[in-house]
């Protein structure tokens, strides 16, 4: 879990390096740039990869924590205007738990029938990734099937919601890690 002190020093001595240094080499960067990243039990991080597009299942719990417009953001973007806007977050930690499809990741198996999806919520949703309709069923179309995401003022509550919703999702050869946050919790 990522603390607003080690947040401030990952932007401070990772990020904003990293766009000056594309800036200096005459690649100024507009976009999104997300940061793999490895934090030891310091908050120290180290950087595992760098995207430049929005990443599954990344970005689930940071468009939950999300409260501005994200078309407003990426409008102001692409105006060059970035630098005048101020995205709101909301405060609560969010945590995301993948469901994958019997056989994932070599050989995910297609077309299981999913049920008992909870209704979305303020605090819960649950994001699509490897889902289809066929015969007015929903069923599996892909390795990642599921990103079941919550919202709590901890990790332990977050993660309480987000694995009582997955609990409740059933398809056949269904699979998930159990230990999404423990070590959150554990500290």
């Amino acid at each position: 879990v990522v603390t607003p002190e080690v947040h401030a020093r990952v932007m401070r001595e990772i990020i904003q390096p990293t766009l000056d240094a594309m800036a200096a080499e005459g690649m100024p960067y507009t976009g999104f740039l997300y940061a793999g990243l490895m934090i030891d039990a310091e908050g120290r991080a180290r950087v595992v990869e760098f995207n430049c597009r929005m990443g599954d299942p990344e970005t689930q719990p940071i468009l939950m924590r999300l409260q501005s417009d994200l078309a407003d953001l990426v409008e102001a973007a692409l105006a060059g205007a970035l630098d005048r806007v101020e995205a709101q977050w909301d405060a609560r930690v969010a945590l995301g738990v993948v469901m994958a499809a019997a056989g994932y990741p070599d050989a995910p198996r297609k077309g299981d029938a999913i049920s008992g999806l909870p209704a979305p919520g303020a605090d819960l949703h649950v994001f699509h990734a490897g889902t289809t309709t066929a015969d007015g069923q929903l069923r599996t179309a892909g390795g990642r099937v599921l990103c079941v995401t919550a919202l709590g003022s901890s990790v332990r509550e977050a993660q309480q919601l987000a694995y009582q919703a997955a609990d409740a999702i059933r398809f056949d050869g269904c699979q998930y890690r159990r230990d999404i946050g423990h070590r959150a919790v554990a500290r």
